[in-house]
């Protein structure tokens, strides 16, 4: 199945994303990997949203599959990202399994749209963001166990911010990033998150998942803390940016069911280069 992009393509994440800041407090010889990384991510994460037919999906993902799967045996992969991703992961001795969570987290979109309860969300973000950040742990050559184990909660984090923002986009495809037990505590149903109005039961479930995703993103980035802030640093200013971004959603009064509530490229870029000032940056 012919996925790849022409090499030519232009690779990394578009300006003025928190990804394309944090990617500038990089050091110069990580941030080509990290491109790449992110690439395969957004892409294997993509058939998700843009992939309606489940076979053509179900196509698509195995392909991914197979592609990581020569790179782990030896052979060389046809994606062009996923390609010239291969020797950064073999200069830090990561192996290409590393990149399976992202696939395993799309197989669990394609299975299901609920989580029954916060232990199952969380399996599911830890496999998909939560593997991928280790990996750029690791790219940054943030190699310990305690490092990748505060990059995987910063992956975890980061996916619980991001299903707040996104939560009336997903609705309206028919998926609910929250986990039931939680909407079952505060009285909502799917069907009221679908008629896109913040009631108070609404904004109580978003303050709620809000304030827990808060807590996994400060523990995230005291996990990075005892890290040279050369390497940390692109991990720890995508803490502080969805950490604001997250208090920017509570100062809109979690209006995120009808609109899209974000952060400005300047003020995206001030918290990029200004999150690790107190530690000597």
């Amino acid at each position: 199945m012919p996925l790849s992009r022409p090499s030519e393509s232009i690779i990394g994440p578009p300006p003025g994303s928190s990804a394309y800041y944090s990617l500038q407090r990089c050091p110069a010889e990580s941030r080509e990997g990290l491109k790449h990384l992110l690439d395969v991510h957004v892409q294997v994460r993509s058939i998700v949203t843009t992939v309606s037919d489940a076979a053509v999906a179900q196509a698509k993902l195995a392909w991914w599959r197979s592609q990581i799967e020569a790179l782990e045996q030896g052979r060389q992969a046809d994606h062009p990202s996923l390609r010239a991703l291969a020797p950064h992961l073999r200069t830090r001795g990561l192996q290409p399994s590393a990149l399976l969570g992202v696939i395993e987290s799309v197989a669990i979109d394609l299975r299901q749209n609920r989580w029954m309860d916060r232990a199952a969300l969380l399996h599911y973000c830890r496999a998909g963001s939560g593997q991928t950040l280790r990996c750029a742990a690791g790219l940054l050559d943030l190699t310990s166990p305690a490092a990748m184990d505060a990059a995987e909660e910063l992956g975890c984090g980061l996916r619980l911010a991001s299903a707040i923002r996104h939560i009336g986009r997903d609705v309206a495809l028919g998926r609910v990033y929250l986990p039931l037990d939680a909407l079952q505590q505060h009285g909502v149903t799917t069907a009221q998150l679908q008629q896109r109005a913040i009631t108070p039961p609404i904004r109580a479930l978003l303050q709620s998942e809000a304030s827990l995703a808060q807590t996994t993103l400060k523990a995230a980035r005291e996990g990075l803390a005892p890290f040279p802030i050369t390497q940390a640093a692109p991990l720890i200013a995508l803490a502080a940016l969805y950490a604001a971004l997250l208090r920017e959603i509570e100062r809109a009064d979690y209006a995120v069911l009808h609109q899209r509530i974000s952060l400005t490229p300047l003020r995206k870029l001030w918290i990029s280069r200004s999150c690790t000032w107190r530690r000597g940056a």
